[in-house]
């Protein structure tokens, strides 16, 4: 806890999260114990009292307006990611936590089985995962996604509590007064991809991209594998 109070008073963030805290505040602990100046906490207890893991803290300074919809998600990681899909529909969110998931290659995108439904979501929500540094022993457990209307301009992994690396990162958060633009982007979550599958099979690309440059090939595959498209805003000064 000290070098949580250390952080808030000269750091001075507006958000800090802390995973694993072991914490029951409903009986076994007094929110008084973990409580911060200038900062609202939410917390979600550890699932058990007998088990050393698990738990949630969130502080937020208090000029921010926040509130938590605290839901525990079973601990399996198809139900975790099935409860930010829904999420991800119809929010901007950033998502960021221990996911405990190792051996995933974030240079391409490939996991074992534990980790592919991650990797599914990711892909099919179009995620930005920022975090490529080790955060624990030999893997990356630690995750910061952004939707694609939101961007994080700096990311450190720095200082070590517990057993796990420190995240520092900035988001870019707009004021709502500023302009905002609509772009389009690909929808693969509504992509027919056995519709895609045989509209390869079915045209002979190396005559139709012959003579052709980078541009007029990619084209040609996005004219004749039409994938569904939805419309984001981005905000800018």
């Amino acid at each position: 806890m000290l070098e949580i109070q250390a952080i808030a008073s000269t750091l001075s963030h507006a958000v800090i999260a802390v995973n694993e805290t072991w914490l029951d505040l409903s009986g076994r602990h007094l929110p008084a114990e973990v409580s911060l100046i200038g900062y609202v906490l939410h917390n979600v207890n550890k699932p058990s009292h007998n088990k050393r893991d698990g738990g949630s803290l969130i502080y937020i300074k208090e000029k921010l307006p926040s509130q938590i919809k605290a839901k525990r998600a079973a601990a399996k990681i198809g139900n975790i990611t099935s409860y930010i899909d829904n999420i991800l529909s119809s929010h901007e969110t950033l998502i960021m936590g221990d996911f405990n998931l190792s051996h995933i290659n974030w240079t391409i995108r490939q996991s074992q089985a534990s980790g592919s439904k991650l990797i599914d979501l990711i892909n099919t929500n179009s995620l930005q995962q920022h975090v490529n540094e080790l955060t624990r022993r030999n893997n990356i457990p630690d995750l910061v996604m952004t939707t694609p209307e939101l961007s994080i301009n700096r990311l450190d992994v720095t200082d070590k509590i517990g057993d796990h690396q420190m995240i520092d990162f900035t988001l870019d958060v707009h004021d709502p007064n500023t302009r905002t633009r609509h772009k389009e982007v690909f929808d693969y979550k509504r992509a027919n991809f056995e519709l895609m599958k045989e509209e390869l099979g079915s045209n002979n690309y190396e005559v139709l991209m012959s003579n052709k440059n980078a541009q007029e090939c990619y084209m040609i595959l996005k004219e004749k594998n039409k994938l569904p498209q939805s419309t984001i805003t981005q905000r800018s000064e």
